[in-house]
């Protein structure tokens, strides 16, 4: 009897080792905690981030990472630890402007046509000077407000690091705080970066 108990017990430690052998995906969560905190949107400070928020992880369902890790966890040679530094994905309400707000302008009399101030998709200071979530008009593929999603992390100790710009197909409420077109175009940002990362990790 000792016996059998004995066997039985080397075998049940010898599939436990074989489980903790076996390939697979492994995320480490280490994004500073402003990035994880909040509720709906919180606006980005400072002259250059008008109009710029950072989005509240718990605006989607399943949570961001959560996400990430599944649609990970379902491509073939995705094997390691995804150690995840910093994430935030940006809602971007900036439009550059041009030209004057005087439809005309009058000289000796007359009137004369002025410059109308134009709007143009894009974010309205460079890159470097923005905090997050900059775009060019030229990314959009709609006429939409895009969601800009910012990833820095490392695979097998190997920085990734990548941006998407995701372009929403229908006006959104813009509040996320549980609208379903919200949700749904964040989710859709969040599948556009786990390919980001595993065409970054699997090239």
């Amino acid at each position: 009897m000792k016996h059998r108990t004995w066997l039985a017990a080397l075998s049940l430690i010898s599939a436990m080792a074989a489980f903790a052998q076996e390939p697979g995906l492994v995320v480490i969560d280490l994004r500073p905690k402003e990035e994880k905190d909040g509720f709906g949107l919180a606006a980005l400070t400072g002259k250059c981030n008008d109009d710029v928020f950072r989005i509240a992880d718990v605006a989607s369902d399943p949570l961001k990472l959560d996400a990430l890790k599944e649609d990970l966890s379902r491509i073939d040679g995705m094997a390691g630890t995804l150690t995840v530094l910093n994430w935030s994905i940006y809602y971007n309400k900036q439009v550059q402007q041009s030209g004057t707000r005087l439809d005309s302008v009058g000289i000796q009399g007359y009137s004369i046509p002025g410059k109308k101030k134009e709007r143009r998709p894009g974010s309205k200071c460079s890159r470097k000077e923005s905090a997050g979530g900059w775009y060019e008009g030229g990314e959009l593929t709609s006429m939409y407000f895009p969601l800009v999603s910012e990833f820095e992390g490392t695979f097998g100790g190997k920085p990734v690091s990548l941006r998407v710009v995701y372009s929403p197909q229908q006006k959104l409420p813009g509040k996320f705080e549980g609208e379903a077109l919200d949700k749904e175009a964040l989710l859709e940002a969040v599948h556009q970066t786990s390919a980001a990362v595993a065409s970054a990790v699997l090239q």
